[in-house]
């Protein structure tokens, strides 16, 4: 025998023992092949698959030299065809997001150790990006992210904000000078770190009612968080316009701090921008539903995810035709299970996935611009 067709059958033999590694495969004593399974297989359908695994390996032929040359590429182990499935569905699952109107924002306040630790995994699975509204108080202890963390997640390009020097509320301070000096070092402490925050959170989310507080904020940021909403409407009003939120947006059609008819100051504007407490939410249907549940066990994980989803699906009567007036910025403090309030990695897990199952859009704080010149919010790079 011509030493290159031997050469050619060596190869096809390797070719063929690894195909049946591959498919479970032996031999049988006849024409046909038995599977570990008990599946008889012809010679015929090895033939086809191995022309259908060509686009794995190269198979040339020589008329001059009668040898067959492999060349294995990266032969898989699922079927070809399942992962061009596969393939097609993350390609529509990507497009279905670029053109979805529904759009959320993700927080998590004062800067716990569980959010590096159990959300952050979560989030990467998903490939979303939230904002964290960091108390430099918090850093380097037994609870809280340390400063390379931080740093990690910045370079991941996760959002780092400031929510003071200290977690103390500002109207509980005696003097306006004290409150001064948590919302400065709250930017200082940040900056020093090579950290840049464009946003502060009032420690507790309050004092949203004093003017003064909100003129402190302006002095060091762009925006500011005081109070609660189930949504942030980018033109703050959500009232006058949309019927909704009559306590945060009576009155209000844009989002300067102060009215353009009297001049009195408004409860929802630039800096006293809304967010949606996931934590008070779970308590609140924990201790009026399911009292004697389990906080963390199923029927109240059911429960705080149906309105979760509720939540988050209703501001589609807000957002129509591809404008974009209302956004749920879904505030989490511990992903834990320690206090009955905490949200599980268990919740979080099942939250994200519907988030990423049906399309929404997860920014940041960072995405988010503001016009001047109309005094309302926009969402960057739309």
């Amino acid at each position: 025998m011509n030493r290159y067709l031997s050469s050619g059958f060596v190869f096809l033999f390797f070719m063929v023992v690894g195909y049946f590694g591959i498919n479970n495969t032996v031999i049988s004593s006849s024409s046909n092949l038995i599977t570990t399974a008990g599946i008889m297989v012809s010679l015929e359908n090895l033939v086809k698959d191995i022309y259908y695994l060509g686009n794995y390996y190269h198979v040339s032929y020589d008329k001059d030299h009668p040898s067959l040359e492999l060349e294995f590429y990266n032969i898989p182990l699922a079927n070809a065809q399942e992962q061009q499935t596969e393939e097609n569905d993350n390609i529509n699952n990507n497009n279905e997001n670029e053109n979805t109107d529904k759009y959320v924002i993700l927080v998590f306040d004062r800067g716990y150790k569980t959010t590096f630790t159990k959300a952050m995994p979560i989030l990467d699975k998903y490939d979303f990006k939230a904002t964290l509204f960091i108390a430099c108080d918090r850093t380097e202890s037994t609870k809280g992210l340390n400063w390379d963390q931080l740093k990690q997640l910045q370079n991941e390009g996760h959002d780092i904000q400031s929510h003071g020097s200290t977690h103390l509320k500002l109207v509980d301070l005696d003097t306006y000078e004290e409150m001064e000096t948590i919302v400065r070092e709250g930017k200082e402490c940040l900056q020093e770190q090579g950290f840049n925050p464009i946003a502060f959170q009032a420690p507790y989310n309050k004092g949203g009612d004093d003017p003064k507080i909100a003129e402190i904020i302006s002095k060091y940021f762009d925006f500011g968080f005081i109070g609660h909403a189930k949504y942030m409407f980018l033109n703050c009003d959500g009232y006058e316009n949309f019927d909704y939120g009559k306590d945060n947006y009576e009155g209000s059609t844009d989002c300067n701090p102060y009215s353009s008819s009297d001049g009195t100051h408004k409860l929802t504007h630039k800096y006293a921008i809304k967010e949606w407490s996931h934590d008070r939410e779970k308590d609140k249907i924990f201790e009026n539903e399911y009292l004697n549940e389990d906080p963390h066990g199923k029927k109240v994980n059911e429960a705080v995810l149906e309105n979760f989803i509720d939540i988050l699906e209703r501001q589609t009567e807000f957002n129509k035709d591809g404008e974009i007036n209302a956004i749920p910025i879904v505030a989490y403090h511990r992903l834990d299970t320690n206090k009955d309030f905490d949200t599980s990695p268990e919740l979080f897990e099942l939250e994200m996935k519907y988030l990423y199952e049906n399309g929404y859009n997860v920014i940041t704080i960072s995405d988010l611009g503001y016009d001047e010149s109309q005094e309302r919010f926009y969402i960057k790079n739309r």
